[in-house]
């Protein structure tokens, strides 16, 4: 399909190359990026690689990153598009090339479509642990699919411009080595927003994702007919081709995350509060596990160029799990299996053993430590008991003596299995420094640069540093 994807795209680009009308309204940027870093360590710095949508590896390296990207044309018509590709090679003690974002997009009036892989949007000014949501961040690479949005809230008509919606439909396909290849990811998501007065508004939703299809070589191959899709669009159980587990639950591997966000708008700043909250199964989705999830806080202080232009702060929880009830509480008069409430086992599966990773890397919050690939190339999930643990992150964003900077510092504490706690409980304090470089008179490239390091019991002292040559352009 990657393939497929990929030959619709240079495709799509030579028909604008012939249709001259419409390629002389549009601009064409490019960007290339020479980047280096390094470590006292093997492994570099914990911020120094998470959440780079995976293009960043773990050991010292060198990387050229290069992208082409023509942005949707501002022109007065409903209907317009956009397309990117962007690739980094890594030069390493395996030399790799991987592909970044290659993507097109079509968008008419308030409906958008993307074709390809493409990255989410950063929010919060990057300063967040998970991009705003414990189940999506920006931390593993992005996957092959398609993706139909609405681009900003739409009134309900009989809500009297106090009720908006806007949400998205998407499927996508798992393309590394996994415990279960060529799975399949199908991910929507449903929010309304409350206008509660002038300068403040209420947002309530929720993202639903989930994992099906594949061939397990142990399971064997699962489900993947339109029957079963839409089976798995709507969370109902499997047939008589599906594992006993996924007959009595809801087919495939679901999980997911309920949003609560809380948007001041001032004269002087803004300021957001939100809750994602994660979910795995029913206990989940009924709040059983109700203390978990990554609680935030974001201030614009309206001061481009102040020394604090943005300050977030966020708490990351997940011990809870639902409680450490056995995950089967035995079976009912007729003789069904009475699922169990609690050992959530957050991004674990045992059918999708590879579990909520992509390339090696966790998808959620980097915070849940990813086994390590073996001998094949196959990640299986995330670590048991490290799964379970305590974040404070802060970020901070704003200028220095006229150079921006962006501060994130974290601090997390492994809790380790039920009824097998670690003792003592590992603790890691990481920090990451970047500042940017005003241009120099002549000099044709944007210097950023930074540092990073870690520090604790749970990962080895490191300190890092990288340097960033970048140069912007068009066409």
């Amino acid at each position: 399909m990657f393939k497929k994807i990929t030959l619709l795209f240079i495709l799509f680009i030579c028909i604008l190359n012939y249709y001259k009308p419409y390629a002389q309204t549009r601009s064409l940027d490019y960007t290339v990026e020479l980047n280096s870093a390094i470590s006292s360590n093997d492994a570099l710095p914990f911020w120094m690689t998470a959440n780079k949508f995976g293009s960043v590896t773990n050991k010292n390296y060198s990387a050229v990153y290069t992208s082409i990207f023509s942005d949707f044309n501002p022109s007065k018509s409903d209907f317009s598009f956009s397309y990117k590709a962007s690739f980094t090679g890594l030069k390493e003690a395996k030399n790799n090339i991987l592909v970044n974002e290659l993507y097109t997009s079509a968008r008419y009036k308030n409906i958008q479509l993307d074709l390809g892989v493409k990255h989410n949007n950063i929010i919060w000014e990057g300063l967040s642990s998970s991009n705003g949501n414990i189940v999506k961040s920006t931390n593993s690479r992005s996957l092959p699919g398609y993706n139909i949005s609405l681009l900003n809230y739409s009134q309900l008509p009989f809500a009297k411009k106090w009720l908006s919606l806007k949400g998205n439909y998407s499927d996508y396909v798992f393309n590394d080595k996994r415990m279960t290849s060529n799975a399949r990811l199908h991910a929507k998501s449903l929010f309304f927003k409350s206008t509660l007065n002038s300068k403040l508004e209420l947002i309530t939703g929720i993202n639903h994702y989930v994992q099906w299809g594949g061939n397990s070589a142990i399971f064997g191959k699962q489900p993947s007919s339109f029957k079963d899709y839409l089976r798995i669009v709507s969370g109902k159980s499997g047939g008589s081709d599906a594992t006993e587990g996924d007959q009595i639950n809801a087919l495939g591997n679901h999980l997911g995350s309920y949003l609560v966000q809380l948007n001041y708008v001032g004269e002087k700043l803004n300021w957001n509060f939100y809750y994602s909250h994660l979910f795995e199964d029913r206990s989940g989705r009924e709040f059983q596990n109700w203390r978990d999830g990554l609680y935030g806080f974001f201030i614009d202080f309206k001061k481009p160029k102040a020394l604090i232009s943005y300050l977030l702060t966020e708490f990351t929880y997940t011990k809870h799990m639902s409680g450490a009830s056995p995950p089967d509480q035995g079976y009912d008069e007729f003789g069904n299996s009475i699922p169990g409430r609690g050992l959530d086992n957050y991004f674990n599966n045992g059918i999708y053993g590879s579990g909520w990773t992509y390339f090696g890397n966790t998808i959620g919050s980097p915070y849940f430590t990813s086994n390590l690939t073996d001998e094949q190339g196959i990640t299986q999930g995330v670590i048991v008991g490290d799964n379970r643990f305590v974040a404070f992150n802060l970020g901070l964003k704003g200028n220095l003596y006229n150079i921006p900077y962006k501060l994130i510092v974290s601090h997390t504490t492994y809790v380790g299995w039920f009824n097998a706690e670690y003792q003592p409980k590992p603790t890691q304090f990481s920090g990451y420094l970047e500042v940017i470089f005003p241009k120099i008179n002549k000099f044709p490239l944007l210097i950023t640069t930074g540092t990073a390091f870690d520090t604790g019991t749970y990962r080895p002292g490191n300190i890092g540093g990288f340097i960033k040559l970048t140069k912007k352009g068009i066409f």
